[in-house]
């Protein structure tokens, strides 16, 4: 088992606050902890059904237990404190608003730059985050500093890997639709590429389901999900 944090289960069920998450059944609590004067935010799957607590919640506490591992030391990355158990991880809870608290050309002079460069780094350790549209994703700490959370849809991949070459460009993309929202004396050439090409995924997806459409329901296009 990876690093644990010095507390026991029934310590953390003792001191921890109320869940911060809107409750389902598949997602993990969210409670914050005061733990030796320091803010921490407990992500726990122990609350969900046993069968997917077992199953998808522990393979979501390794995968992002080893992120955050890869990402230590980065700034703008919530420090990583630990394992509780196999079913909690336990990170810095960060002072802050994201992103939706902030109307249009109202964050702080050189966030995106700043935040760009948070990406960077991201990608020089083998990470995607691929969840940066999301607002709530990005909070905006005292001072204007950037700081990147919720890594449940991120990925580390070989480093200088054509897969992470390619996935990194979702990342970036996220990006350049905050500088043209935010700062858009700022946008560059690469930002406009990258919009135009995650444009043209909607599009895509429209054209693939009006030609499976055209073939009747008795011919199933492996190209659309059946969930949409």
């Amino acid at each position: 088992m990876r690093r644990r944090f010095p507390l026991s289960r029934a310590e953390y069920e003792a001191a921890a606050g109320a869940n911060l998450a809107r409750p389902a059944w598949y997602k993990p609590a969210l409670r914050p902890l005061e733990f030796r004067g320091i803010q921490l935010l407990v992500k726990d799957f122990r609350p969900c059904p046993w069968p997917w607590r077992l199953t998808w919640g522990r393979l979501m506490v390794a995968r992002e237990c080893a992120i955050y591992e890869a990402l230590a030391g980065l700034p703008g990355i919530p420090r990583f404190l630990g394992r509780l158990d196999a079913d909690a991880i336990v990170v810095e809870r960060v002072p802050g608003r994201d992103l939706s608290h902030y109307r249009k050309g109202t964050l702080p002079a050189g966030f995106v730059d700043r935040l760009e460069a948070i990406v960077r780094g991201l990608h020089e350790r083998g990470v995607v985050h691929l969840d940066l549209r999301q607002r709530r994703n990005i909070l905006v700490e005292a001072g204007g500093t950037p700081v990147i959370v919720d890594f449940a849809s991120a990925l580390r991949l070989p480093k200088g890997s054509g897969l992470l070459r390619a996935l990194s460009a979702t990342d970036r993309s996220g990006v350049a639709k905050l500088r043209r929202k935010h700062a858009p004396d700022t946008v560059t050439e690469e930002d406009r590429r990258l919009l135009r090409l995650q444009s043209l995924r909607p599009l895509k997806a429209a054209r693939t389901r009006r030609r499976a459409s055209r073939h009747g329901p008795s011919a199933p296009n492996p190209g659309v999900r059946s969930d949409r």
